[in-house]
């Protein structure tokens, strides 16, 4: 029983991800492409709000890649050419919107960030995995005499 209450959760965290991953990618989507002026942004650099952005997206896709057991190397690099790609459409998509521009500048803060969104979530799983190993260390000690 305990093994069909775990699969449950794994299924219902992935759906939890999958689902943050969607809103979070069509706010993004839809953020980037009204007319200038019309979406009320924190009086900070241009930039900074598109490297915070493509860490958030490649962290999340990371994220759900990891719930659904894709791990390794691969799955980072797809992650990151997803990202990238996805920074580039972004840009190119906003030429023909009223205030917008495709910015090269831009593009560069999405793909700096989608790397620092990446690094996040490798330090996460290591840290995750310390924790869980230190955990079942304490779990295995036998206890005094």
């Amino acid at each position: 029983m305990e093994n069909g209450r775990q699969t449950t959760w794994q299924r219902t965290r992935t759906q939890i991800v999958a689902v943050g991953l969607i809103g979070y990618w069509t706010a993004l989507c839809l953020g980037t492409h009204l007319p200038g002026g019309v979406v009320v942004v924190p009086p900070v650099s241009d930039k900074l709000l598109h490297f915070a952005a493509y860490a958030g997206l490649s962290f999340l896709l990371a994220l759900l890649a990891w719930c659904l057991g894709l791990r390794g190397p691969r799955v980072y690099a797809a992650v990151l050419m997803i990202s990238v790609c996805y920074g580039a459409i972004d840009e190119l998509g906003q030429i023909p919107v009223p205030g917008r521009h495709a910015d090269m500048a831009d593009w560069n803060a999405d793909m700096l960030g989608a790397v620092a969104g990446l690094t996040l979530h490798w330090l996460a799983v290591r840290a995750a995995a310390l924790w869980g190993t230190a955990q079942l260390e304490q779990q295995e000690k036998p206890s005094p005499p």
